[in-house]
């Protein structure tokens, strides 16, 4: 940067100064956010949502038999145990589904997610399905 014979600096050297400070600022801030942002809590765990296609919406319940893709995921990720709710939400008469596979004790993970179910009529109806996992 020049000074002139006044000691001050020019227009040009004046945005650059700013812009460096700027630049400095926004990569101190988004590093902070970033380690801010990993609490280094458990691990992420994830179900494969495709083993959910089966279930369907017939007479006023959730129908499908979705236990033993359930057991199979649980052995190849080596979960201690799943638990899987779905739900239709709303006034449209269709009871929950509850299903518990292996033993609930230890750290738990859940993930929650809307799942489109075909009913006997052809409809598609939108259902809230929450796992568990324990590990």
């Amino acid at each position: 940067m020049k000074f002139n014979r006044k000691g001050e600096l020019g227009f040009p050297e004046a945005i650059m100064a700013a812009m460096i400070v700027t630049l400095v600022l926004t990569m101190y801030m988004g590093l902070f956010a970033l380690n801010a942002a990993d609490d280094g809590g458990g691990t992420d765990v994830h179900i494969n949502h495709r083993i959910f296609g089966d279930l369907t919406l017939e007479n006023g319940e959730i129908s499908g038999d979705i236990e033993m893709r359930l057991v199979t995921e649980m052995e190849r990720h080596g979960f201690k145990g799943i638990s899987f709710m779905c739900e239709v939400p709303g006034e449209l008469g269709f009871a929950d589904k509850n299903l518990v596979v292996g033993s609930m004790n230890g750290n738990l993970n859940s993930e929650r997610f809307i799942f489109l179910l075909g009913s006997a009529d052809g409809r598609t109806v939108p259902a809230v399905i929450e796992v568990v996992v324990c590990v």
